[in-house]
């Protein structure tokens, strides 16, 4: 799937294909990149647990749904339909329910793994920390694509805009926030542990990390949820974004005070 991503992205490249809209090339590329970077991160998750009789069929029920979907999103855009809210015909509508149903059975795999993921797992209290904080923000993640998909077909029977919400909220705004965090808190946690950093600032690091993802998350709630724009910042949606950068901020200076700490050897030991 990443290859398939990346092979749409050097087309988009060379031909200037459009980015924005239901039918532009964008959707290929990042369902492509993001679900097989997903992927990656979950099988990884899954050899840090203990296993389990019916990981022999969840692990190929998570795989095969997330790739038939990111396949027919694909078809899709070479069709020149529409993938998601497409009733045209009764062939997209179809489609438009499979990738419904492909994206339940998924968010029931990752559930099951979240779940677990706060028992048995095989990895360092940091790291830890950071496979169960990003747990949580993708299951969050996911309930918020429910929430676009249900509330868009909703929007859809009123003949409006199924991807805005109110006057000029984007309603894939916070869905898209927290998705990833899933690579970038383990990453954090790994590049510590390799600049020596205590296990102790690791946690702190991470706490601050999470904090910060979490108040941006709420920004982008407000802002969706408000029916604004993501640019189109008030007073409020400023302290937040502040309050975010102030615990991003933490996070460097936790690893910079943690990298001032490492005992570095002596020559003549």
């Amino acid at each position: 799937m990443i290859v398939l991503g990346l092979i749409h992205a050097l087309f988009w490249l060379a031909t200037g294909e459009t980015w924005e809209g239901p039918l532009s090339i964008r959707k290929p590329i990042l369902f492509g990149v993001s679900t097989g970077v997903t992927l990656i991160s979950l099988g990884w998750i899954y050899s840090k647990l203990t296993p389990t009789n019916y990981d022999r069929w969840l692990g190929p029920i998570l795989s095969a749904s997330l790739l038939i979907e990111v396949g027919l999103i694909t078809m899709q855009y070479w069709r020149g339909e529409a993938s998601h809210f497409n009733h045209a015909s009764a062939f997209d509508l179809v489609l438009d329910r499979s990738i419904t149903f492909l994206i339940i059975l998924a968010s029931v795999a990752i559930f099951d793994l979240a779940r677990r993921s706060f028992s048995d797992l095989n990895a360092t209290t940091s790291m830890k920390f950071a496979i169960r904080s990003g747990m949580v923000f993708l299951l969050v993640s996911c309930g918020l694509g429910f929430f676009i998909l249900f509330y868009g077909e909703y929007l859809v029977s009123l003949n409006m805009s199924p991807t805005t919400f109110g006057k000029a909220g984007v309603m894939k705004f916070p869905h898209g926030i927290t998705i990833h965090a899933i690579q970038y808190l383990p990453m954090l946690v790994w590049a510590m542990s390799r600049l020596k950093i205590h296990e102790h600032r690791q946690i702190q690091a991470v706490k601050y990390a999470v904090s910060s993802m979490a108040v941006f998350l709420l920004f982008s709630m407000w802002q969706t949820f408000n029916g604004l724009d993501r640019f189109d910042i008030g007073w409020a949606g400023a302290i937040q974004l502040l309050i975010a950068f102030a615990f991003a901020i933490a996070v460097v200076l936790e690893i910079f005070n943690g990298m001032r700490n490492v005992q570095v050897p002596r020559l003549d030991q």
